[in-house]
């Protein structure tokens, strides 16, 4: 019974500490109660709120903001639109600094920023800290928009857009700093139902080991990559549009990776591998993704593979409609001991000035097995098709729902209907009235949970 009370006591008196920290929480405002953002921040402590009345806030204790290791939030009164931070393109000057280790419990919310001018990222910069920053624009700063450095930054409905002289994120995670040695954290930082378009540089640029995990984002009209991993970098890419990047959608380089999960890769231009590329020591795994309407001026128009030592795993992918100048409209594999492997995909309608339209390989360890493939085993030529492995695949037309608007979802008559997108009956109705044709699905359509991913997201080709 001791035990009992004991334990009921100190649960009471738990209770009422956060109780007393919830009702006991100071808001502060900005400028009302203290007139600079920073001075706002220095009043509170943590799990304080700081909420910034509608203006623009330029000029010393308004830019260079440091949360000074403080769990709290800061956040506007009514979004980013109404509350700027204009650094005035002032020589070191960017909106934000977390430098004291701050966690995902500091929030960053509702705050455009904009002019910065800094080397290391005109916007924010996250050094050893992950904040959590939401619903912030963050444009027209040079030098940048976020630079990461070993963080686990949570950015989420963010505007990423038009920074200059740098990428729209670059995310660093160094084995030293300073001479000492960083101990890393489990993961790099996680961009959720974000857009990062038209930056100077690459949409995201992940180097020396680091990590991102991107999920549900637009990435389009950047002048470099659209995502770009370099040296030992990785990055998991889930539900986005990587579209019309100039200088391709995604790259892996030195020993890097990539998992790309149910995206589309769409219209972008490169010099090899529109839609991606990949370097001698990288890998690829790609699954559930539309790679559509890529040009390389070379080789390589959907993807481009040159490995050494690295690997590609292609599964569920529809690769269509993309060119090349030289070779490999689809597809070019040039191989010396690693994997290239293509299973249940459609590779079709793709073209090349030079050879190979759709597909250009060689070696054993290049793999097509149950996919549709336009030319079949043919395509490669009587040289290449000796040498690789090509099983249980066809070459018939995969009847695209409406390719000629970008619509790549099956009808339900597909041989590949297991493979690509599987389009609804509503979906082909509809496309057979925009097309004055008559319904031909009369009954409802069984899908796959691959078939039904894709949908949400092949649908939004038509745009």
């Amino acid at each position: 019974m001791n035990i009992y009370r004991t334990f009921l006591y100190i649960s009471i008196v738990i209770y009422c500490l956060c109780v007393n920290a919830i009702l006991f929480a100071a808001v502060v405002q900005v400028p009302s109660d203290q007139p600079t953002i920073q001075s706002g921040i220095d009043a509170v402590k943590d799990g304080d709120t700081v909420i910034v009345a509608d203006g623009i806030y330029s000029g010393e204790g308004n830019t260079n903001i440091d949360f000074k290791g403080k769990q709290i939030t800061l956040k506007s009164q009514n979004g980013p639109e109404t509350t700027i931070i204009n650094c005035l393109s002032t020589p070191n000057s960017r909106g934000f600094i977390f430098q004291n280790e701050e966690s995902n419990d500091t929030v960053l919310e509702g705050f455009t920023i904009k002019n910065g001018n800094n080397s290391d990222g005109g916007g924010i910069l996250c050094d050893v800290s992950s904040p959590t920053i939401k619903n912030c624009i963050i444009t027209d700063n040079s030098g940048g928009g976020i630079f990461c450095i070993v963080s686990e930054a949570k950015i989420i409905d963010c505007q990423i857009t038009n920074n200059r002289d740098g990428n729209g994120i670059l995310i660093l995670e160094p084995d030293t700093r300073n001479g000492e040695v960083i101990e890393k954290p489990i993961s790099g930082p996680s961009l959720i139902n974000c857009d990062i378009s038209e930056n100077k540089g690459h949409g995201i640029y992940c180097l020396l080991h680091a990590s991102a995990t991107i999920i549900k984002s637009t990435v389009s009209q950047n002048i470099g990559r659209g995502i770009f991993c370099n040296s030992f970098s990785g990055a998991k890419i889930t539900n986005c549009i990587i579209s019309q990047n100039l200088d391709g959608g995604v790259e892996c380089r030195e020993y890097s990776g990539m998992t790309i999960t149910d995206s589309i890769i769409k219209q972008n231009t490169a010099k090899n591998g529109g839609g991606i590329s990949i370097s001698p020591t990288s890998r690829l795994n790609a699954i559930g993704c539309v790679i559509a309407e890529n040009i390389a001026t070379e080789s390589g128009g959907g993807i481009d593979s040159i490995s050494t030592f690295g690997h590609v795993n292609i599964s569920y992918c529809t690769i269509t409609r993309n060119s090349a100048n030289n070779r490999g409209g689809g597809v070019h594999a040039l191989l010396e001991g690693s994997t290239f492997k293509c299973t249940k995909s459609i590779i079709w309608d793709n073209t090349s000035n030079g050879t190979h339209a759709e597909f250009f390989g060689s070696g054993p360890t290049v793999r097509i097995i149950s996919c549709v493939l336009r030319g079949g085993l043919d395509s490669f030529g009587e040289q290449w098709a000796k040498s690789i492995v090509y099983k249980d695949s066809i070459d018939e037309d995969p009847l695209f729902v409406n390719a000629e608007n970008g619509n790549y979802t099956l009808k339900r008559a597909s041989p590949a209907i297991e493979m690509g997108a599987t389009a609804s009956r509503e979906e082909e109705n509809q496309e057979a009235n925009d097309q004055g044709e008559e319904n031909f699905i009369e009954e409802s359509l069984s899908v796959s949970s691959v078939g039904k991913r894709i949908i949400k997201w092949a649908d939004l080709k038509r745009n």
